[in-house]
């Protein structure tokens, strides 16, 4: 079966950057979750507006098709995916799904938010993410705070061998 491992949690815990270090080490393709919001998805969270679950579906259902439509047996997704909408959305994946949260005091997300540059997402938003964070049940939690080669190990440690 192939597999979608789901690297979830708040803007700035780190998604890209672990999830394309883990799928260049287990040879897998990475998908960027943030590449298919649409135009006025950005918009609202450039402006600081929280997404409904109604501006999150086609999101959703774009990320779903690409991967459906992936041959690659495992695929890594860097996803917010913060709420069990959004979750049992991406259950409907026919992939094997693993889930991993990065998490990490939002003291040290705000500064990372702070420092970066370029991305749409506004940090105004970063405290209504962590009250939407509900990870699934079964996710294995790993502390963002370390340093991303800690990270994968611990990543590794958890997923099946690929």
């Amino acid at each position: 079966m192939s597999e979608l491992i789901i690297i979830m949690g708040v803007s700035g815990c780190g998604k890209s950057t672990i999830g394309k270090a883990l799928a260049r080490e287990i040879g897998a393709k990475f998908m960027e979750g943030d590449e298919f919001h649409s135009q006025a998805n950005i918009d609202k969270m450039r402006a600081a507006v929280a997404l409904t679950d109604e501006d999150r579906a086609g999101w959703l259902d774009a990320i779903l098709e690409a991967a459906r439509a992936a041959p690659d047996k495992a695929l890594v997704l860097a996803c917010s995916a913060l709420t069990p909408y959004v979750q049992q959305r991406l259950m409907t994946s026919t992939r094997r799904l693993h889930w991993i949260h990065l998490a990490a005091p939002a003291s040290l997300i705000q500064a990372r938010l702070e420092a970066r540059r370029g991305h749409f997402m506004s940090p105004e938003l970063l405290e209504s993410q962590f009250e939407a964070l509900c990870p699934p049940k079964g996710a294995a939690s790993i502390n963002a705070a370390q340093p991303v080669k800690a990270c994968l190990k611990e990543i590794r440690g958890i997923l099946p061998a690929f």
